[in-house]
């Protein structure tokens, strides 16, 4: 068995060496710097690991193949340019156990100056190789620094690594799913024997460690070469590595939930406002206005004002129901009714608050249904809202005692015209401005009537009245011209 795994040294090279190749293309591809997870912010150090470290061991595959042809010279510069590659490596997987563990205690002061240090103090001794040059001490030597750079850099560069990636189990744990936190353990244990193998077990006998722990040691006392186990590192980080990128995954599928979540609600916050607006708050303002009409009539006609009183008792107790029905986040159901007959308790439900004389021109036949061509799920409440609300924008800015609505087709669309002769609004008076809080029942009319597709303008001049014409895309296969009038 160690025979065979002896003569296939160069196959293990070439796989170990494809393993962290294929982590750091993974990672280059699908990490998100953006993410709110503290890995993400280290993760392309890693993955600059994985593509130096996959190419300078690939050398240990190449050059030795290329050595009968190209001669020793060359030999000993690709040989050279291994060992700094495979260095640097190290220096970046470094910077991100050390990134990781600074990240995890707020100081970012420290992270670069320690793999920095320990870097350059490799780099002076490996610079040493200069004076072998046309030696027979240059390839011992280059061998030796090898050894230096497995233990200043590999070994600590591994054992942060680990310990880093260790203290992101917390933060992951709020995923709450066991994939990741298995990868998340497996990436822990496998940059842990990282250290021990890559890092400890040297070419070289240099020093008391080296003399004890080496590559010959190792396979006489284990009986396999180190080779394997590397190997089976590199496997295991860059399959939880890779697997562990789903992380992100998650993460943005959890913020694309959340944002619907808040789009929602934000959504139902305009839908209360609107109607708290354009239902309660207006039903509040005729009983305001029915009290005031019963304080005069309380001496001239007390009989009147007493059943006044009664109504507006009435009203009260209507909108206690409907501010019971918000908070406890419900409407009331007021199922689909012919336009007609929609359009007319409308009418009526004004009349009754206001005393607003309103005559509507219904150009349809009577029982006429229809749908629009958007339908929400309850566009007659919306629509009527809109009626509602343009009529008592009559009663409390027009200062007139009459109007008029007029549904008529034209087209694909129904068009409802409320249109009054009163004072009008002044010149220049932007009151479809969807911004500041002037007008805000005109605007919600707008956003009603452009839910269900359609469109709404306000044509009006000083002293002239005003007309609020909405226009709605309509099934027309119901749909007759008649001349109602009521």
């Amino acid at each position: 068995m160690n025979e065979i795994l002896q003569l296939n040294i160069v196959a293990m090279y070439f796989l170990y060496g494809l393993s962290f190749y294929t982590m750091g293309v993974a990672i280059a591809l699908q990490y998100r710097s953006y993410s709110s997870f503290r890995l993400a912010y280290s993760l392309s150090l890693l993955a600059a690991f994985g593509l130096l470290h996959g190419l300078s061991e690939w050398g240990s595959v190449f050059i030795p193949v290329q050595v009968p042809n190209l001669g020793d010279f060359p030999a000993w510069k690709g040989t050279a340019i291994q060992r700094l590659l495979q260095s640097v490596s190290y220096f970046f997987l470094f910077c991100f156990g050390a990134k990781l563990i600074a990240d995890s205690r707020n100081d970012n002061f420290w992270w670069f100056t320690l793999p920095g240090v320990a870097f350059l103090a490799w780099l002076i001794e490996f610079a040493r190789f200069i004076a072998f040059l046309g030696t027979g001490e240059l390839m011992p030597w280059l061998l030796i620094s090898e050894s230096w750079s497995r233990y200043i850099l590999a070994f600590p560069a591994g054992v942060l690594t680990a310990y880093g990636l260790y203290l992101q189990i917390p933060e992951a744990e709020k995923l709450n799913d066991r994939s990741v936190m298995r990868n998340l353990w497996a990436a822990t244990v496998a940059f842990g024997l990282f250290a021990l193998f890559s890092g400890l077990v040297v070419p070289q006998e240099i020093g008391w460690l080296g003399r004890i722990v080496n590559v010959e040691t190792f396979r006489r006392t284990i009986g396999l070469p180190i080779e394997l186990f590397r190997t089976a590192t590199a496997l295991l980080a860059t399959w939880s590595i890779t697997r562990m990128l789903a992380i992100f995954d998650l993460e943005k599928q959890r913020q694309v939930t959340e944002s619907r979540r808040l789009e929602a609600v934000y959504r139902e916050r305009e839908r209360f406002a609107r109607d708290l607006h354009d239902d309660v708050i207006q039903s509040i303002y005729g009983v305001g206005l029915e009290l005031q009409t019963t304080v005069l009539l309380m001496q001239k006609d007390p009989e009147k004002a007493t059943k006044r009183v009664a109504s507006t008792i009435k009203h009260l107790n209507e909108v206690i129901h409907a501010l019971r029905a918000y908070i406890q986040g419900l409407e009331t159901q007021r199922g689909e009714q012919d336009i007609h007959t929609l359009l007319a308790n409308t009418i009526e439900q004004v009349r009754e608050k206001t005393d607003l004389m309103i005559k509507l021109n219904f150009q349809l036949s009577t029982g006429t249904s229809f749908q629009p061509v958007v339908k929400g799920e309850d566009w007659q409440q919306q629509l009527r809202q809109i009626i509602r609300e343009a009529l008592n924008n009559v009663v409390q800015h027009a200062q007139v005692s009459e109007a008029q609505v007029d549904v008529r087709i034209e087209g694909n669309f129904l068009v409802v015209t409320v249109k009054d002769n009163g004072r009008g609004m002044p010149a220049g008076d932007s009151f479809l401005s969807e911004k500041g809080g002037k007008h805000m029942g005109l605007r919600n009319m707008l956003t009603r009537a452009r839910a269900l597709g359609g469109d709404l303008q306000v044509y009006s001049q000083q002293g002239e009245g005003t007309r609020v014409v909405i226009s709605l895309p309509v099934l027309k296969d119901n749909l007759v011209r008649t001349g109602t009038t009521h």
